[in-house]
């Protein structure tokens, strides 16, 4: 695995991948499978929320520009 923060992405290059590389992977499952809205937005709910939760304990914070 490539680090990617060594190879010079600041943190907004990192975000803008991974929402890329999110919305292909949204794209595919749409495709390959009989996805509706609900559906993906009820499991992307799903993962925000299991993220929140696991967050909570470390030192996370949320930084607003």
């Amino acid at each position: 695995m490539v680090d990617l923060v060594e190879e010079g992405m600041t943190e907004r290059e990192q975000v803008d991948a991974f929402a890329e590389d999110l919305g292909k992977l949204i794209d595919r499952y749409r495709s390959e499978f009989d996805l509706t809205i609900a559906g993906v937005l009820g499991v992307l709910e799903c993962a925000k929320l299991e993220i929140w939760e696991d967050s909570r304990g470390d030192d996370f914070e949320i930084e607003f520009e």
